[in-house]
């Protein structure tokens, strides 16, 4: 699974980009909590077995691996 993170500093990215005109100055990603996609997941049944962060320069992405047990 991979979903934005919800961390401070890219909420407030997000806000600023929201300020400039144009479809690529702000991100059209919803933001979520690890914690709430964790909960979500064990939930429904599933484990996370392994956890990994994507980024670069613009990019930001958290990527969760998750089983039924």
């Amino acid at each position: 699974l991979s979903f934005a993170p919800k961390t401070c500093a890219l909420t407030i990215l997000k806000k600023i980009g929201s300020f400039f005109p144009g479809p690529s100055k702000a991100t059209r990603a919803y933001l979520h909590r690890e914690a709430d996609v964790v909960r979500i997941l064990e939930k429904n049944g599933f484990a996370v077995q392994r956890q990994a962060m994507t980024k670069t320069r613009f990019y930001f992405s958290r990527l969760l691996e998750a089983t039924r047990g």
